[in-house]
């Protein structure tokens, strides 16, 4: 399936996985609609459309990393997550103008993300010396357990698919999910990313969708040997944004400053792949869009 040995769990209902928001027809579905399943390797030679990404999810460039890789698809999301440290690769999402909504009195408490347990194998966060399991994460009091876990720093626990692009949904304790979740420092996070995260919310208003894949960028600093240290934080994070055939490339720095605006952040998107090493629209033709830019409140982008 997608790229080389990438193990694909699915979580679908049947009844609403093109809608995001509550109609009463949805509300009849009964709960063994709801289910997870496995591609086996004969599936795996294929290319699965996927909503969320708008066709065919984003493929490792590495036989080794998709390889070891795990895709995860969720209501509002599909993430690819890492194979050493069970983190996102790339979270991709559709946003729609109905599923926006207010987000400020929604619990935010991270939860293991529950489709990891169908994985052949253990998935492990390693946090200095003491190895824990994504299900030991979500009810222990290190860093990666939640918003409102002791001593928490403010740099951690960024939600790569926002919560309030999707509050207005049934569906939004989804971002919850260790699978949703990048290190992310609050100056970032509260700063231009945040920016841009509102200007989609209005944008999407007057389109009937959008489409956006985003995640971490990590710097190399050891050989491709030993993998990345599950503490490494991210040296940035990227954020595609695709109306259709057009696009817009935008890559934050983590050490942006709060008062630097997201139009001054963009990029090219070979550039992007190159250090992602991932190619993120596999067998699509995109353009690079000025008037996407413009519609964003860029008036005039690099």
């Amino acid at each position: 399936m997608l790229l080389y040995g990438s193990k694909i769990f699915l979580i679908v209902n049947l009844m609403t996985l093109y809608r995001h928001i509550d109609t009463a027809w949805q509300r009849l579905a009964p709960a063994a609609l709801l289910f997870a399943a496995i591609l086996t390797p004969s599936v795996q030679a294929q290319d699965v459309a996927v909503t969320h990404c708008q066709g065919v999810c984003p493929q490792y460039q590495s036989k080794l990393s998709a390889r070891q890789a795990n895709v995860v698809i969720h209501h509002l999301y599909a993430a690819g997550l890492n194979g050493y440290t069970g983190l996102a690769d790339w979270v991709a999402y559709q946003l729609t103008g109905e599923a926006v909504g207010v987000a400020s009195l929604l619990p935010r408490l991270w939860q293991a993300d529950e489709l990891i347990e169908f994985s052949p194998a253990e998935d492990r966060l390693e946090l200095g010396d003491q190895g824990l399991t994504l299900a030991e994460i979500s009810v222990s009091s290190n860093p990666y357990s939640g918003l409102s876990a002791p001593g928490l720093p403010q740099e951690d626990g960024a939600r790569l698919a926002p919560m309030t692009s999707f509050a207005n949904t049934t569906y939004w304790p989804d971002l919850n999910k260790l699978s949703n979740m990048a290190i992310m420092p609050s100056s970032l996070r509260l700063g231009s990313w945040l920016q841009l995260e509102q200007a989609l919310n209005s944008l999407v208003r007057s389109k009937e969708t959008l489409h956006v894949v985003t995640g971490p960028l990590f710097l190399i600093t050891e050989p491709l040997s030993t993998g990345v240290s599950a503490r490494q934080d991210p040296a940035a994070f990227f954020k595609v944004v695709v109306d259709r055939s057009d696009y817009a490339v935008f890559v934050f720095s983590a050490e942006l400053q709060p008062h630097e605006s997201f139009c001054e952040q963009t990029a090219e998107l070979d550039q992007l792949e190159r250090m992602s090493s991932l190619t993120l629209f596999p067998g699509r033709k995109l353009k690079q869009s000025s008037q996407l830019m413009a519609e964003l409140g860029c008036s005039q982008p690099r």
